[in-house]
Order: structure tokens, then sequence, then C-alpha cells
């Protein structure tokens, strides 16, 4: 689990061979997401729901199976939290079990 306030920070670096990213918020404020670019309270690509509690499974998830560039994140408010999964084997719908995992 990451925490994130309402500054935006890097979350997860480039990879050429990221093959797809996963990122569920698990707090209780908005995250926002920014690909490439650091997101601010009105300009951002993607803003995961709140959870309804923290960690409770209801914050909003993202998955993307394309994107490999920077991805950077902000709170709407202070004590965010959201876990993110990097990806580097498999297809895009990690199936293919002869992938070694090469960009």
């Amino acid at each position: 689990q990451t925490s994130i306030g309402a500054t935006a920070a890097l979350a997860l670096a480039a990879n050429p061979a990221r093959k797809g990213i996963w990122v569920q918020n698990t707090g209780t404020t908005v995250i926002k997401l920014g690909c490439g670019t650091e997101p601010n309270q009105t300009v951002y690509h993607v803003a995961l729901q709140a959870s309804t509690g923290a960690d409770d499974g209801s914050g909003g998830a993202y998955f993307d199976d394309a994107y490999t560039g920077d991805i950077f994140a902000i709170s709407s408010g202070a004590g965010g939290t959201f876990v993110i999964a990097e990806y580097t084997t498999g297809s895009p719908d990690f199936n293919r079990s002869l992938d070694l995992g090469l960009p």
C-alpha cells in the first residue's frame, strides 16, 4: 500500500517491459493519476473513487495494458492510500504461457 498526499508524486517509474498495471484506491480520499505528467486537483487522466472505509475494497480501480511511461498520483486530501501492481510478463491478457517477458 502506498500513501500519497495533496502534492503529486511519482507512483511508478516508466518501464518499457511493462505489460500492464493495476491500481486501486484503498483510502477515503479521491486518488488522481497522471500518465507522463504530474496531475493536480483539476487536471489529471484518471480519478479513482474513494473507498467507503479504509481498506474495504470499494475504492475505484484502474487497469491499463498499454501505457509504459511514468505514472504520477495525487490525493484529494491528506492521507490518501492506494495499491499499485505492475506486470512485466504475459501478453496484455496475462495468459500467454511462453512469453519471456521481452518488451
